[in-house]
């Protein structure tokens, strides 16, 4: 088993067993789940094909399977589906039990100073194309979702990032050589700010946010189309 899988099953293996726990009753949207992150992943994959052809990152294959679909690793296309997946069960623990960090701030306000400044960063630099291209659709999708009329508590989205953001650092710093030397996932230097979190490139964390709001956005759609129904 490489390297790289070992990562992903050890995330999704707590979050996959509690699911089915008599309280949090997870495993009851697991429709809706599957159906936001196939859709969710399916932009990120094509971003990621795109992205390694051009050499802005790759991956060391002494620590994949060597199993390939759409020519990204096996576990790269599973990283979208498992990653997502976890983040969508410490947010419905989160909306469920009512944990928010930030009850009194109105974050749709500060989403949008967010947005400005992350997208002026990115327009600065567009010759880097990783922080350009994060940064836009960061900027985008956070724009989209907070405009939407769709039911996304900001309070319990950011409550739920500061919840994952040190198994996120774990996750990705194993990938990116923290702990064992053990560089999985690489990146061209020349396509990012190069501030980096210890291994990881600063833009990973925009990226983060990004793809876990877009995974609650259509799993929250998804959700409230199976309620109609």
């Amino acid at each position: 088993m490489s390297y790289y899988l070992k990562i992903l099953i050890l995330s999704t293996l707590v979050p996959i067993i509690f699911s089915f726990h008599p309280k949090v009753k997870f495993y009851i949207h697991y429709k809706s789940i599957l159906r936001a992150t196939l859709l969710a992943s399916s932009i990120y994959i094509l971003w990621d094909i795109i992205f390694t052809k051009l050499g802005v990152w790759g991956f060391n294959k002494q620590f994949l399977s060597g199993f390939y679909m759409l020519n990204l690793p096996i576990e790269e296309i599973l990283f979208f589906l498992c990653i997502p997946f976890c983040c969508l069960y410490t947010y419905h623990l989160v909306e469920k039990f009512n944990i928010s960090f930030f009850k009194y701030i109105n974050l749709k306000k500060v989403n949008i100073y967010i947005l400005f400044v992350v997208l002026v960063v990115g327009l600065i630099n567009y010759t880097k194309l990783y922080t350009f291209i994060c940064f836009i659709t960061f900027s985008l999708v956070l724009f989209i979702v907070n405009k939407s009329t769709i039911n996304i508590n900001f309070s319990f989205f950011y409550t739920t990032l500061i919840l994952v953001i040190i198994p996120f650092l774990i996750i990705n710093g194993a990938l990116t050589g923290m702990f064992f030397d053990q560089t999985v996932v690489w990146y061209n230097n020349n396509e990012i700010l190069g501030f980096r979190i210890f291994t990881i490139p600063i833009e990973d964390a925009f990226y983060a946010h990004q793809l876990i709001l877009l995974n609650l956005f259509f799993y929250k759609k998804f959700s409230a189309l199976n309620t109609k129904n």
